[in-house]
């Protein structure tokens, strides 16, 4: 079992060192409003996973907030939380996210988030959320929670369409949240090839958007005891 490095202590006289990792520099600032007047707390940025990384290292948050989706991919911030966690990182970790996919949920918290909170969420719940992680609790909202709980619950079992090796393979990288060209690369493949592929998995899986690809992608490997 690995064991996690404690986050620095932080005298109570301080500032809430936050870490926000997200491509949108206007979420920041949003962080910076919601928690006026609320929470004591230095909001510090990062827009790309890879600053995100160098700037917990650098400026030792007491608590980082990760959007799951930047740039291309899907699933950037569950990267980052796996990637921090096998580095032995500690600190609290708040998953800030506009998908509500239980699916997605759970991933983000098997990676080693300590909470979730939704973007669309009132900053009442906003600042709780980032209160109680950074006390080092655990946070998701309710309906997730229920749905999360829901997933595993006996049932028929649905019937499940027949991949090719090739999609297989294709449809495990969606999974992680890469992005085409990503896959196209890693495969060794054109893009084209990925997208052809991938539009026939949207079709096998009926999914309508490739956010919904990722999310379906996730649950049938799931449902097949396939590692992702």
């Amino acid at each position: 079992m690995m064991t996690l490095s404690p986050a620095p202590a932080r005298s109570q006289t301080q500032p809430l060192r936050v870490l926000i990792v997200d491509d949108h520099p206007v979420v920041a600032e949003g962080w910076d409003r919601i928690t006026h007047g609320r929470i004591d707390c230095e909001v510090i940025s990062a827009a790309r996973p890879s600053m995100g990384f160098r700037a917990w290292r650098t400026r030792q948050p007491d608590v980082m907030v990760i959007d799951l989706t930047m740039g291309d991919s899907k699933l950037a911030g569950v990267r980052l939380v796996q990637r921090l966690r096998a580095v032995g990182a500690g600190l609290p970790i708040l998953v800030f996210t506009m998908h509500r996919s239980p699916i997605i949920a759970r991933r983000a918290l098997q990676a080693g988030c300590n909470g979730i909170i939704m973007k669309d969420s009132p900053s009442d719940e906003i600042c709780e959320a980032l209160e109680v992680v950074a006390r080092g609790g655990d946070y998701v909202p309710a309906d997730i929670a229920r749905k999360i709980a829901l997933m595993d619950r006996p049932g028929a079992a649905l019937s499940r369409p027949r991949l090719t090796p090739r999609e297989l393979d294709i449809l495990r990288s969606i999974a992680e949240g890469l992005s085409y060209r990503e896959i196209a690369e890693r495969a060794n493949i054109s893009y084209k090839t990925v997208s052809n592929v991938s539009q026939t998995l949207k079709d096998k899986l009926r999914a309508t958007s490739f956010a919904d690809l990722v999310v379906k992608a996730i649950r049938h490997l799931e449902d097949t005891g396939d590692r992702i």
